[in-house]
């Protein structure tokens, strides 16, 4: 199960462990139900525990970029390390994504 957080139009989702193929499934699915909810402008991904993440973490971030930009909202990438970071920087999500909570370990 995903922990998740929701303050107000804020919505956090709280990601851990490796996000491969059945994992970016199983988050895409838990996100989405939670964004059923119309009122949530503001979706925070945390990678504050996220060990591994490959193309299928990036696909499950582009669409949920998608589903907030069609409400007039916006995603937020927070406490990315550094594996996570160098993906989302090749990916060019940094383009479309704002970038919160750098942790140190990606300046190492």
């Amino acid at each position: 199960m995903l922990n998740m957080r929701r303050e107000g139009a804020k919505l956090t989702a709280y990601l851990t462990g490796e996000i491969d193929h059945c994992r970016a499934a199983d988050m895409r699915a838990q996100i989405e139900d939670a964004l059923g909810d119309k009122a949530i402008r503001t979706l925070t991904l945390d990678f504050a525990d996220v060990t591994f993440m490959d193309s299928s973490g990036v696909g499950m971030i582009i669409g949920r970029y998608k589903t907030m930009k069609a409400r007039g909202g916006e995603v937020i990438a927070a406490n990315m390390t550094q594996p996570v970071q160098r993906l989302f920087r090749m990916a060019g999500l940094h383009r479309i994504i704002q970038i919160e909570g750098e942790r140190q370990d990606a300046h190492e």
